[in-house]
């Protein structure tokens, strides 16, 4: 199971426990916006299915686009590509030819942008599969918060190794908005660590080691 999936999975689990229905919390429409991926692509990759991917150009004028017209000024008119330049240091030339697909986007110029619009780094160019993925997990931290404010019993850190294993709660640890947040994350997983490998070891175990004998035999 990808790891796409596997979260949209515990999204609608989490959901189903606050009376939500899966539609309610995987809209393509929504997720399109908050990533900037075609919906179509969007709804072949929460049924698992491969959409393909586009041209990093190509990818880039499509989430440009989109952050484009969502993200206005006080007067409800996009932000002209004089503002963008000027802001960004891009020059307005620049801008209006990575806009129209002719010239190649930097990894400067998407940073430069992103910040600008206020979007997370690589929103412009991660692949369609990952961003869709990131934004999962942030609706599962939302319903999690939910989950929390409802005074739900929250889960151990053992139990989230269990269901989210390292790979997973490290994942989540980067969404966390701050170094001190993710720091206290990987101090509970040392100390989980560290308490696992000195637990003493069960008495099935020693007698294993010894041969299988047990005292008085």
């Amino acid at each position: 199971m990808c790891e796409l999936t596997a979260t949209a999975e515990r999204v609608i689990d989490l959901a189903a426990t606050l009376g939500r229905s899966r539609d309610d919390v995987l809209n393509a429409a929504e997720l399109h916006l908050a990533t900037g991926v075609p919906t179509a692509v969007v709804e072949s990759l929460l049924r698992g299915e491969s959409a393909g991917e586009p041209n990093r150009q190509e990818r880039f004028r499509q989430r440009l686009k989109v952050i484009q017209a969502l993200d206005v000024q006080g007067n409800k008119r996009k932000h002209s590509q004089s503002a963008i330049a000027r802001q960004t240091g891009i020059s307005r030339q620049q801008i209006n030819a990575l806009a129209n697909g002719e010239r190649k986007p930097t990894m400067d110029h998407c940073a430069l942008i992103e910040a600008f619009f206020g979007r997370p780094a690589g929103f412009l160019m991660s692949e369609d599969a990952a961003a869709v993925g990131g934004a999962l997990l942030r609706v599962e931290m939302s319903l999690l918060k939910e989950v929390a404010r409802q005074d739900k019993p929250a889960p151990t850190l053992t139990s989230l190794l269990a269901v989210h294993g390292v790979e997973g709660i490290a994942a989540r640890a980067a969404l966390l908005p701050t170094d001190g947040h993710r720091d206290r994350v990987l101090r509970m997983i040392e100390r989980l660590m560290t308490e696992s490998e000195s637990e003493p070891e069960t008495g099935g175990a020693r007698n294993a080691e010894a041969g299988g004998t047990t005292p008085g035999r």
